[in-house]
Order: structure tokens, then sequence, then C-alpha cells
């Protein structure tokens, strides 16, 4: 799909939900100049998300500190992550921050595969099904890594395209002072954005 098609698809479909659209917002680049994130990078991410979401979660829980001690495990995880996880008196502020990443661990699951088409960011997700694809126990997330098959570059760049000008609809009314586009969570369309973005390397 040309850059043009996608974005004009994208705009019938956030009319058809009633959902402000910025006309002069540019497209987003043609697949060709995009390279998506690797099995394995997707799968590191996935892991470390993983590990940060449960440890965001009351009450705390000390498998996931232990998890990610050995320093191959750590350094699957940003600064800041490693940070949080391994604090141990963590703020309200980044127990609450890092518990809405399990938006970006559903939304990078999509892309690789393992949950069906999210549709619209309109509510929290429910990671549940994605439980029996991490370890509960020291060893290796292989069934993870096993399990991950990512979508067609086109079918996530349809995404990146969506969030791109969600995302601006959304701001647009924090902005305006309106209350945000029907169906819409302003929460869960930042952190799927930021995932989205990190997926195709924007930035």
């Amino acid at each position: 799909m040309t850059p043009e098609a996608r974005r004009a698809a994208t705009e019938e479909l956030l009319r058809e939900h009633g959902v402000r659209i910025n006309s002069h917002l540019p497209m987003i680049e043609d697949g060709a100049q995009i390279t998506l994130r690797t099995e394995e990078e997707v799968w590191g991410r996935l892991l470390a998300l993983w590990g940060v979401v449960g440890a965001a979660m009351p009450p705390p829980i000390a498998f996931f500190k232990e998890y990610f001690s050995p320093l191959p495990r750590r350094t699957l995880l940003s600064a800041d992550e490693a940070t949080f996880l391994f604090d141990d008196s963590p703020s309200e502020e980044d127990l609450i921050r890092f518990s809405w990443r399990v938006e970006a661990l559903m939304f990078l699951a999509w892309c690789a595969g393992l949950v069906d088409d999210p549709g619209l960011p309109g509510q929290a997700s429910d990671a549940e099904p994605l439980v029996p694809y991490f370890p509960h126990d020291h060893g290796d997330a292989i069934k993870l890594r096993e399990a991950i098959s990512l979508r067609p570059k086109e079918t996530i760049l349809d995404k990146a395209d969506l969030l791109y000008r969600l995302h601006w609809a959304v701001r647009d009314a924090q902005l305006n002072g309106r209350e945000p586009p029907p169906g819409v969570d302003p929460g869960v369309v930042l952190e799927w954005h930021h995932a989205v973005n990190w997926m195709t390397r924007y930035g």
C-alpha cells in the first residue's frame, strides 16, 4: 500500500468512529524505507516489559528482580526499567507508570503474532492470554521465543499510521479542553504509539 492510500484508509476508519482528523498531518514513511525490529529484538523487549509490568503489580513480587539479576537478562532492560525493577521502594508514581507498560506489552505481542488484532485502543488490555508464554521459574523464555512470528510489515505500518493520527486527535482534545475521541483511551493510545514507534525504529 502506498503512503497516500494508507493515510486515506486510516482517515476513513477514523471518520467511521467519529474521531477528529487533521488532514495536514504528513504521511508516514513508505514500507521500503522501514526496517522492523527483528524477532530476537521483539523477544527481548517483550521479556523486559513482562518483568517491569509484573514488578509494578501489587503485592511486590521478588521473582522479577531475581529473574533479571543475571547480567544477560539485565541487559534486556532499559536504564529506566532497571532502576525501577531493582528499586526496593519504588514510588507510587513509578508503580503506576510501569503498570501502564502492559499496553506496550500487549501491542508488541500483537506484532509478534501472539494475540489477535486489538482494534482501536479503547480500553485496558487483558494480558491473561500471554501468561503461558512466559517463564514461571528461572529458566529461559524459550516458549516465548519459539512462538514469535512477526506480522507482515504492511500490517504493522497500517497500525503505525492509525496510532499516529489517533495520538494527534487525543492531544488536540487535551489541548482544547474537549473530551477524548469516542471509544478511545488516551493512555492506551500513548503506550501503543510508543510501542509501534519502537517496532518501526522511528526516531
